[in-house]
């Protein structure tokens, strides 16, 4: 009788532990997926996005958010929040840069500005046939004011007029 008693004791505090575990473990899902208040929001850690990442101010149309009354940047299926790559003509040419004619694309209002693309140690500059590749600031002896180019960053351009290049194609 008494191990009858010992081993239903043992059942029953089993048991126990198990729907303990079951009904706090629920509990977390609740939190976890419980929406985010807005003054949360606000206390919550800026975008993780490096500086690079963001998108720039230049050229942005604004839309008001109607809960918040924040104004926040126009995404449309054709601009999206970020942008890689551009085409222009190059204006100029300096030391360690160029001034390129931009078309626009990289700009929400798609006016066309002059863009500044910085170059580093690692910019790519390829001939136009492909063939030839000049690393650094030496590719700059291979562009002339008037060609056409296919600019490429690792940072997100949109909105910016001034970058650092990662490879410029000649067209």
């Amino acid at each position: 009788m008494n191990r009858k008693i010992l081993f239903l004791i043992i059942i029953l505090i089993v048991i126990a532990a198990i729907s303990l575990i079951y009904f706090l473990g629920l509990r977390e899902e609740e939190k976890v997926s419980q929406p985010v208040s807005e003054e949360e929001k606000k206390t919550e850690e800026p975008s993780a996005l490096s500086p690079e990442q963001k998108a720039g101010e230049i050229g942005e149309l604004k839309v008001k958010d109607e809960e918040t009354g924040e104004e926040r940047p126009l995404v449309t299926p054709t601009l999206p929040p970020a942008i890689f790559s551009t085409a222009g003509k190059i204006l100029e040419i300096k030391s360690d840069s160029i001034i390129v004619a931009g078309d626009g694309n990289n700009f929400a209002d798609g006016v066309p500005r002059n863009l500044t693309c910085l170059f580093t140690d690692e910019t790519l500059v390829f001939s136009k046939d492909r063939t030839q590749q000049y690393l650094g600031k030496e590719g700059l002896k291979y562009l002339k004011e008037g060609m056409k180019i296919l600019v490429d960053s690792d940072e997100n351009i949109r909105g910016k007029i001034k970058f650092k290049v990662k490879t410029i194609n000649i067209l």
